[in-house]
């Protein structure tokens, strides 16, 4: 039985920051809280979700992870000889999202607190899919105030990103010029840029029929604040549902 969404993004949290560096008895230990010598000289009591289970032992933490794997939303490859955790395309789907929502807040409190970031180079050779997937809560999110930080962003990034920055800016600017109708067709257009499809197709269960399906990357009503929403009807279903 799949986590409840809050322990789902807790452990892949702490699963981002030792993809295909570290394993499931470490990604425990993160959870956990540990003390331990070596976590701690990584850093990795800096995680977010440093010490989310701090409250469960080892064994029982190990248990959730391993409900990941079952799931699919991590896996382990070898390194070596030794398992280290890694996203499957479902997992990482769901961490990508969270990892741009999280951006979007942290821009967020800086606005409502006055704060001007000394640098935006901690966006800089971010995973690609994930910056873009950011860029697009900021355009969906239709509101000027980003536009500042967006022009200092511009300044230190790629040639690639800097000209979709550019594209959210002008977007932005022309908002209030558009009808409702003409705004959502501007999201729906630029989705194609900006959400970026998984190396690997995500393969769902339909929950009327049971059969396989793809999971559609750009099925906009997917990307919520609370969370990546995958579809749980395939379309077959959905289409049959939908008829008169």
């Amino acid at each position: 039985m799949p986590l409840p969404d809050p322990e789902l993004h807790a452990i892949l949290r702490a699963a981002d920051d030792i993809i295909a560096e570290g394993g499931r008895t470490q990604l425990a230990k993160i959870l956990k809280g540990s003390k331990e010598k070596k976590l701690l000289e990584l850093g990795l009591d800096r995680n977010p979700s440093y010490g989310f289970y701090r409250d469960l032992t080892l064994e029982q933490i190990m248990e959730k992870v391993d409900n990941l794997i079952h799931t699919d939303f991590i896996e382990t490859e070898l390194s070596g000889r030794l398992p280290m955790i890694v996203f499957t395309p479902r997992g990482w789907a769901v961490e990508r999202e969270r990892r741009a929502e999280e951006f979007l807040r942290e821009w967020d409190h800086w606005l409502e607190n006055g704060i001007t970031p000394l640098s935006m180079e901690y966006l800089k050779e971010r995973n690609r899919g994930m910056i873009l997937l950011f860029l697009y809560k900021i355009l969906r999110s239709g509101d000027k105030k980003y536009i500042p930080y967006l022009k200092q962003w511009e300044k230190i990034d790629f040639k690639k990103v800097q000209a979709e920055i550019r594209r959210v800016i002008g977007d932005l600017n022309r908002r209030d010029q558009l009808k409702e109708t003409e705004w959502q067709q501007l999201l729906l257009e630029r989705s194609k840029s900006l959400i970026v499809h998984s190396q690997q197709p995500i393969l769902l269960a339909c929950q009327e029929c049971g059969g396989p399906f793809i999971f559609d990357e750009f099925d906009l009503n997917c990307y919520q604040p609370e969370g990546l929403r995958f579809q749980e009807i395939c379309p077959r279903c959905k289409y049959r549902d939908e008829e008169p």
